[in-house]
């Protein structure tokens, strides 16, 4: 069965384009149809001559929208706040029109050495820009209410729920699954309840199945294919609490916790409220969408950027590796990428070819497995420039927490508290903990260093980002800070 937010999307696309060619047709009456712009004025004007034009508008606004967040699930959002945005996206865009048509006349002016003063051909088209950002607004607006009432209809139907799992048999859960039952039209539907009682309390609370306990979490949700679960048990133990998460961090889901409940994590974590619903979401996700777009981009450019320019470093150290001790000049790992998912990690060789012959163990300090290249490469952080191509791939980002084996996520989710939730975020380059620490030696070093990547996590930004990357390069040339 569909779920209600992949329909939701292709309807607001749908619309949005549907929105945007009516207005462009409006537009083009009003100019040289109507005789309201005088100057302008010339019935003979066919529309079929303008059609590519009103394509290409339209395309530029889908991207606009998509980079503005538009296009992300609203459906348990405000409306007057979807509204506003937008708003703001349509008063961008509006702006954007008019520097490209001034930008591209001034130009040319600027070019051909005529005055610049005067004499700009699109000077008579203000009306038909507001005319046609007016339309938009007001049409794309409206025709997403008009998609969210169809769409709530379907849910008050029982079609294209997202399925949500309770953690605890309790009254709380109860409540809240009862509330849920009465309000199909916030798009959750619970679909079974999770308690560490399992073996002891009825299999059937509140009308609902209860599945499972907690170890039971990963193959609940993938059976079910869950989307959120909602912390609601009796406990309001921290170590309680954690070790629900410690089960889930890693999964793609929505986390969300009773306000009761939220004091206990209250402080340590960013939480947002769930519209409408007193629910706090845990580990909410909180770069705007257009900054992650923007992101991506900025892997590709920079990644590609920085890896013709290192070309001649990369050969230098390869010829260094080689002249060492005459091994293999590289060297792949698998490592553990978003939400689990595993990849192949390129790293030039900075360790004997027999490092591991006893199994995998943390790199110490003036570790006698490191070559006398290695050691250089490691400080200056030329090892990771073959990591290069994992960021073109889409596996790792100039910017995030260092991709982790999965021999080690295994033996440190069980040690500590929340490492596992380093897996929402797509592994780095290099890192905000990878520029404020020395490699990992110690447990004691993986615990500081997860302090970090949660700080990271909790203020992505693309403005961090660059001061991760500036100060990347600090060390990099200075041999300075973090190694």
């Amino acid at each position: 069965m569909f779920r209600a937010s992949t329909l939701e999307r292709i309807l607001l696309v749908l619309s949005d384009f549907i929105a945007l060619t009516i207005c462009f047709v409006v537009a083009f009456w009003v100019q040289f149809h109507s005789g309201l712009i005088a100057d302008k004025f010339d019935p003979t004007r066919s529309f079929g001559d303008y059609w590519q034009v009103g394509l290409v508008l339209n395309i530029g606004w889908i991207v606009l929208f998509v980079c503005a967040g538009l296009y992300r699930s609203w459906l348990l959002m405000s409306r007057t706040h979807q509204i506003l945005r937008v708003l703001r996206a349509v008063v961008i865009g509006v702006v954007l029109v008019i520097i490209c048509l001034f930008g591209a006349e001034f130009i040319g002016k600027f070019v051909e050495n005529q005055p610049i003063s005067k004499g700009y051909i699109y000077g008579s088209r203000f009306p038909w820009i507001f005319i046609y950002g007016g339309c938009a607004m007001m049409l794309v607006a409206s025709f997403r209410m008009l998609i969210y009432l169809f769409l709530r209809g379907l849910l008050r139907l029982g079609y294209g729920a997202n399925n949500m799992l309770v953690l605890g048999a309790t009254e709380a859960g109860k409540k809240i699954a009862e509330a849920l039952a009465k309000t199909p039209a916030r798009g959750q539907r619970v679909v079974g309840f999770v308690d560490e009682r399992f073996q002891v309390i009825p299999h059937d609370f509140a009308g609902v199945p209860v599945l499972g306990k907690y170890s039971d979490l990963p193959s609940l949700v993938k059976k079910y294919k869950v989307s959120g679960i909602i912390i609601a048990h009796d406990s309001a133990s921290p170590q309680e609490i954690m070790r629900v998460l410690v089960w889930v961090c890693e999964l793609p889901l929505h986390i969300y916790i009773v306000p009761e409940l939220y004091g206990v994590v209250n402080g340590q974590f960013k939480a947002n409220l769930v519209y409408g619903f007193e629910l706090q979401e845990l580990f909410a996700f909180t770069m705007p969408p257009w900054q992650v777009q923007v992101k991506r981009i900025i892997d590709i450019v920079f990644g590609a950027f920085l890896g013709l320019c290192s070309l001649p470093v990369c050969l230098f150290a390869a010829i260094a590796i080689k002249l060492d001790d005459h091994g293999p000049i590289f060297y792949s790992q698998e490592r553990i990428g978003l939400y689990g998912k595993p990849f192949t990690v390129y790293k030039f060789r900075t360790m004997r070819t027999d490092a591991e012959k006893f199994g995998a163990q943390w790199a110490t300090k003036k570790d006698p497995r490191i070559t006398r290249i290695g050691h250089f490469l490691r400080k200056t952080r030329i090892d990771e420039l073959p990591q290069i191509l994992c960021v073109l791939k889409g596996d790792m980002s100039m910017v995030g927490p260092r991709p982790e084996r999965a021999v080690f996520i295994s033996q440190l989710r069980e040690q500590i508290p929340f490492y596992i939730s380093r897996l929402k975020m797509k592994p780095g380059l290099t890192g905000w903990a990878q520029v404020r620490h020395h490699y990992d030696t110690s447990i004691e070093d993986v615990q500081i260093k997860l302090q970090y990547d949660m700080y990271y996590y909790e203020n992505m930004s693309l403005l961090l980002d660059f001061q991760i990357l500036v100060r990347t390069v600090y060390v990099v040339l200075t041999g300075k800070g973090a190694q």
